[in-house]
C-alpha cells in the first residue's frame, strides 16, 4: 500500500517539476523577444523632436507644434476705418535749404507733398506709435457724414503739418525737425503769397486765400523756437497739445501754454488725453480721450476747444461719431494741398518736411 503511494507522489512530482521547467522557458523565450524588440525600438524613442522655430526655452521645445505670431494680425478695414501709413523716408536730408539750390528735394519717387508719411514719434515720452494700415489719399467717405460749413462759396483753406522747431534733429525721424529759418521762409513765402493765417477752429470757405499752420504733439521747441518766429511776423498758429503728456519731459508747460494762448497768436486745441490708436479704442474710451483733453485745455487757456487732431490721423466712423459730440473739427494726416470736398471732421493737412526751402515751399502752395 505504501509503495503505490510512493509511485503516486513521484508522478505527481514529475509533472510540477515539467511545468515548473515549462513555465521557465516561456519566461526566458518572452525575455528574448522583449530584448529585441528594445534594440529596435529605443533610437526612435530616444531622439528629441526639434524644437518649434522662436521657441526656446518655451513648451514648444517639447511639443511637436509651431509657436503663435508674437503680433496681432492688423485690424481689419470693413467697419469704414480710415487710417494714414507713415514710413520712415529714405532720404530725409536730401532737400536744398536755400533757394540757389536744387529746387525739389529728393523724395525718391514719392510725392513732394508728403504722400509718403513719417511715423510720429513721441521723442521725450515713452508712448509707442501704433501700428497703422495703408493710408488714403483720397477724400474719405465714412458711413458717417459730419456736416460741412455753412457756407462753401468762397476758397477752403490751406492746411499745413509740423512737428518739431530744430536745427539739430534729437531722432532718427528727421524730416520732422523743419529748421527754424525754413519755417521763417515758409511764413514769408505764405504771406508774399496773400494768404490769410487762420486758426484751426476757424475753419471755413473764404473770399481770400487762408492757411491753418498748426503743430502736432506740444514739443517744448515749439515755445523756444516757433513762438519767437510767429511774433516777429505777427501770424495765428495752432498747436494741437496731446493733454496727458503737458509738464513731461520735452513738452511744453501750462504756463508755456497759457502765454502762448494769451499772445491771441497761438490756438491751443486737442490731440487727445493720451496719444492712442482712436480706432482700437470703445465708444466710452473714445469719450475720455475727447472730453478729458478738452476740459483740461480749457481750464488752462480759459478758451474754447473746439478742434482735435486724430492721433497718427486714424479714424474710422466710430471715432468720427464720437469726435462730433465734443468738437467741431476734425484733423488727420493726409497729405495733400486742398480740404476743398473734405468733411470738417476729417480735414486733410500738406505735411511740412525738414529741408523744405523757401522757394519749394513757395511752389508747393497754391
Amino acid at each position: 500500500m505504501n509503495y503505490i503511494k510512493l509511485i503516486k507522489y513521484i508522478k505527481k512530482t514529475k509533472r510540477n517539476i515539467l511545468n515548473i521547467i515549462a513555465a521557465s522557458l516561456a519566461v526566458c523565450a518572452l525575455t528574448v523577444f522583449l530584448s529585441s524588440c528594445e534594440s529596435i525600438i529605443a533610437p526612435v524613442g530616444d531622439t528629441k523632436l526639434p524644437p518649434a522655430e522662436g521657441a526656446s526655452g518655451s513648451v514648444f521645445e517639447s511639443e511637436n507644434v509651431t509657436a503663435p505670431p508674437e503680433t496681432e494680425p492688423p485690424e481689419n478695414n470693413e467697419s469704414g476705418e480710415n487710417e494714414e501709413k507713415e514710413t520712415e523716408p529714405e532720404s530725409p536730408e536730401s532737400a536744398p535749404t536755400s533757394d540757389s539750390a536744387a529746387e525739389a528735394p529728393d523724395t525718391s519717387g514719392d510725392s513732394p507733398f508728403g504722400e509718403t508719411h513719417v511715423e510720429e514719434e513721441h521723442l521725450f515720452g515713452n508712448y509707442t506709435p501704433p501700428t497703422t494700415e495703408a493710408e488714403t489719399q483720397s477724400p474719405p467717405q465714412p458711413t458717417y457724414s459730419p456736416s460741412y460749413p455753412a457756407s462753401t462759396n468762397g476758397t477752403a483753406p490751406l492746411a499745413l503739418m509740423y512737428h518739431l522747431i530744430l536745427d539739430e534733429p534729437t531722432s532718427s525721424l528727421t524730416n520732422l525737425f523743419v529748421r527754424p529759418s525754413e519755417l521763417e521762409g515758409h511764413i514769408q513765402a505764405l504771406l508774399e503769397a496773400g494768404y490769410t493765417f487762420i486758426f484751426a477752429d476757424e475753419y471755413d470757405y473764404y473770399d481770400t486765400k487762408t492757411v491753418i499752420m498748426s503743430f502736432d504733439d506740444g514739443y517744448v521747441d515749439n515755445y523756444t523756437e516757433m513762438f519767437p518766429i510767429i511774433k516777429k511776423y505777427n501770424v495765428k498758429v495752432t498747436v494741437f497739445m496731446i493733454a496727458g503728456y503737458i509738464g513731461g519731459d520735452g513738452y511744453m508747460t501750462r504756463d508755456m501754454l497759457r502765454e502762448m494762448s494769451d499772445s491771441g497768436l497761438v490756438s491751443i486745441q486737442s490731440h487727445t488725453e493720451s496719444h492712442p490708436g482712436l480706432t482700437s479704442l470703445s465708444a466710452d474710451s473714445l469719450r475720455y480721450e475727447f472730453d478729458a483733453s478738452r476740459r483740461e485745455l480749457e481750464e488752462i487757456t480759459g478758451r474754447k476747444v473746439r478742434a482735435v487732431c486724430y492721433p497718427s490721423g486714424r479714424y474710422n466712423d466710430t471715432v468720427l461719431s464720437v469726435a462730433s459730440e465734443y468738437y467741431d473739427f476734425g484733423y488727420t494726416t493726409v497729405s495733400t494741398t486742398s480740404t476743398a470736398g473734405y468733411p470738417i471732421l476729417a480735414l486733410p493737412r500738406l505735411r511740412v518736411n525738414r529741408g523744405f526751402s523757401k522757394s519749394y515751399f513757395a511752389s508747393m502752395i497754391p
